[in-house]
């Protein structure tokens, strides 16, 4: 007698049915995965307006002059506008181009969803920041409706701070003069 052999083997069925569940999981992931990507984006810019606002403020006490943040929500774009170090002594001012401060194009999708200059027009869309290191208190929010990044800017500072997400107040920096100890 033979010994018979169990044959035993997937059906067409079977396999269509392991790879629309295959199918299913990709899908699933490659959606995880660009709304993780569109997230890193947001606070990329973010991160990017927050330099912008810091080289302005640096731009402005180097140079004893005033300069100014853009932000133009029309085209999404943010630049520093100052003057240079060699034209001292010219009233030109133009945008500010460096490794750490350049003007910033942000993709389709992601704009300005806030911007509150406080003491300024709503219309107006500039942050003065002067030669003493102090700005315009501002707060800023960049976004993709989903994901949102805040750049907020304090007054008698200049200090400036990105927070993942929305921010609505902002408290001032308290420091007492009583609590620090003398360096001598």
């Amino acid at each position: 007698m033979i010994p018979r052999l169990n044959n035993r083997a997937f059906t067409l069925i079977e396999l269509l049915a392991v790879a629309a569940v295959v199918a299913m999981a990709a899908v699933g992931t490659t959606t995880l995965l660009m709304r993780g990507n569109r997230k890193a984006a947001v606070l990329r810019y973010g991160q990017d307006l927050a330099l912008a606002a810091r080289a302005a403020r640096i731009q402005a006490v180097q140079q004893g002059q005033p300069a100014r943040l853009v932000l133009d929500p029309q085209s999404r774009r943010f630049y520093v506008i100052g003057h240079h170090a060699d034209s001292l002594f010219s009233e030109e001012e133009s945008v500010i181009s460096m490794p750490f401060s350049r003007p910033v194009q942000m993709p389709e999708g992601i704009g300005f969803e806030k911007i509150g200059i406080f003491g300024q027009e709503e219309s107006l869309t500039e942050i003065e920041f002067r030669p003493n290191g102090s700005a315009q208190t501002s707060i800023i929010q960049i976004g993709d409706g989903t994901h949102r990044a805040t750049v907020t800017i304090l007054e008698a500072t200049g200090r400036v701070s990105m927070v993942p997400g929305e921010v609505t107040t902002l408290t001032a920096d308290r420091v007492d003069l009583d609590e620090i100890q003398p360096a001598y």
